[in-house]
This record gives C-alpha cells, structure tokens and sequence, in this order.
C-alpha cells in the first residue's frame, strides 16, 4: 500500500546534523523517507582525476613492511595543508566538509622517535618549518598503548575534536590482538561504523608473507568494505607502485586502473614522486604469458566455456579463492584479450 506524503518517524532523521565525531548510540538506526536524502558525497582523495575515497568511506593500503606506506598517509596530509607539495599523485581536500577539515593520525607501528621524525618529514613536506603548525593536524603514537585501550583513547579524541573529517589508521590491524578473529575483525569495524558519517578513514594494512592479500580476517573485512583498496610494492632500482592493478585491488566509484610511482631520494632525506615506465610493458606480458598457458590447459579439448567452469579451474591450477579468480577472468583473460566472449559462453581468441 502507498501512502500519500510522508510524516515524521520515530527513526532519527539527522544523522548528518549530528556535531558529535562518535553517533549516539539512540541515534544510530538510520530510515531513509523523503525528509531526510543525505547530502553529496565529497571528494576527499582523488589521483589522476579519478575520486580513490569520499565522504564516509574507507580507503585501503596493502603493503609489505618497508615499502614506504607511511610515508603515502604522510603525503595525505602534506597535501591537506598544502596542495602544491609532492603527495605522490595524490589530492587531499576537506574544505568542504561541513568545517570537519581536521586529520587525525594514528601510528600503532613506529618507536616514538620514528614517528616524531614522519611528523616533521610530513610538515617538511608540506613546506612548513618550526616553530609553525598547522592546527589541523593531530599526530598520536598508540604503541606503547595497550590494545584494549586504543580504541577507547581514540574515541576519546573523537569526541574531544568535533571537526575531524579524516582518520588515517598507520597499522589498523594493531587495534586487535588476532588478525584472523572473526570477532575481533567484527568489534573493530562496528567500531568505526559509529564514526560521524562525515569522516572518512584510511587504513594501511600488511600482506600476507607470500603473496599480496591482506593479512587476517580484518583484513579481508576491510578491503571488503573499502571504496578503494591500493596495493603498494616494491620494483627495481628502489622504485616504489602503489596501485590498484593487482587481484584485490579496486575504485568502487571510478576508475580503477591507477598507479603511481615514487622513490627515496638522498637529496632530501624522504620519499618523492617519480616517473616510471615498465619496458615493454614487462610485468604485465610476464602475467599474460601466464595466462596464456593457463588458459591453453583449461580450454583443451573444448570449443566453448562458461564462465563459472572458467572460473572454477582458475581455482583448481592457481589455488586462490573464487573471488580473486573472477577478477583474474576479467583482468587478466578477457581485458587482455585472451578469450572473447561468443553467443553461448567464452571461446579462445584468434591473438591466443
């Protein structure tokens, strides 16, 4: 049945009105009616043009240990406090956030001495010089904090700065004790979903030892509910990608074929932007000839496959997970032109 106009419920209707950094807990069931459409969602980080995270939503970092990830959540907040300064391709902007244009850094990882030194590396950065601070910045060290604690010092924070607009987690796994605890994986993320849905978050994230998914359940969950999720690794000559072109990596709302390039330089004690071509294209013929060969095995003795007995041997020769294979169909056979799609399923292209 339709009813005609619409009336004020019960269901809170101002989520977005809500000044706090943390929503109430009586305020936290949301109903959707003709009062109440949510505001435009704002671009917070973009790269190339293309929006990697906006109002409310995650942004993903996976990386190996001592691949520079911290120094790309500096480059976030150089570029907030100034635009002009080298982030390595990326934009940072909460002007328009409703006067949340705070950032709030969380370090779970380094000594005390390292993250003193990517506070002034970060302001350094950004051109900015002592005795001079930019107010918009706060920069905690939790390791020395236990892990039943940080959440409640963080929450603290929160709703001490009601004008946080971003949360960058360097080390999120480090706020539970087992990465592959489905209930700790579960405490953690509610937890960050009673963050004002004004702010958004950044999370970096170590990969497993022998290939580059995430680590742990968490992991996983945070990835999966990321907008975008952002590979960083290491190439010759100190050569550092950070790029969404690999299994687990994607932009729900753009574009996802993004990588930059950056490096250590002497010169001026930190990482920078640099220019990197793969010759010939290198990686990417490597993967292909994989492929090729994958694909040869999978479609012998037959004309036409579909894509689930595709998908299926994708799994049973690479031993990865069904996900990661629908993206490899997709990515790596279809985009590459490795099989081409016909009336009944898929058939091996002429270029095999």
């Amino acid at each position: 049945m339709i009813n005609k106009g619409t009336k004020k419920t019960n269901i809170q209707t101002d989520i977005f009105n809500i000044p706090d950094s943390i929503i109430p807990e009586h305020k936290r069931l949301f109903q959707p009616d003709w009062n109440n459409k949510p505001p435009v969602q704002k671009n917070i980080v973009k790269t190339q043009g293309k929006r990697v995270l906006t109002t409310g939503n995650i942004l993903a970092i996976v990386s190996k240990a001592g691949t520079g990830k911290s120094s790309v959540c500096e480059g976030f907040v150089a570029n907030l406090i100034n635009p002009k300064c080298d982030s390595f391709g990326f934009e940072c902007d909460l002007t328009d956030n409703g006067g949340r244009d705070k950032v709030l850094y969380i370090d779970t990882e380094r000594t005390i001495q390292d993250t003193w030194n990517s506070w002034e590396r970060t302001y350094r950065r950004a051109g900015i010089s002592a005795p001079n601070v930019d107010k918009r910045l706060l920069f905690f060290n939790l390791k020395a904090v236990s892990i039943p604690e940080r959440k409640k010092i963080v929450s603290e924070i929160l709703m001490k700065n009601k004008d946080i607009g971003l949360i960058i987690f360097d080390g999120a796994t480090d706020f539970i004790r087992d990465t592959n605890s489905i209930g700790e994986a579960s405490e953690f993320i509610d937890w960050i979903n009673t963050f004002n849905p004004s702010i958004s978050v950044i999370v970096t994230i170590h990969s497993n030892p022998m290939d580059n998914k995430p680590r742990g359940h968490v992991g996983s969950e945070l990835c999966r509910r990321a907008e975008s999720v952002f590979l960083i690794r290491k190439l010759d000559d100190g050569i550092r990608e950070i790029t969404t072109e690999f299994e687990h990596g994607k932009n729900r709302n753009d574009g996802d074929e993004i990588t930059n390039y950056y490096k250590y330089s002497d010169d001026v004690n930190m990482f920078i932007s640099c220019d990197y071509s793969l010759p010939n294209n290198i990686r990417q013929t490597e993967k292909t000839d994989e492929y090729k060969q994958i694909i040869k095995e999978i479609f012998e003795g037959k004309t036409i496959c579909s894509v689930s007995f595709i998908v299926n041997k994708l799994m049973e020769k690479t031993g990865k997970i069904e996900p990661t294979c629908k993206t490899i169909f997709y990515r790596n056979l279809v985009k590459c032109n490795l099989i081409v799609q016909s009336v009944d399923g898929y058939k091996l292209s002429e270029f095999q």
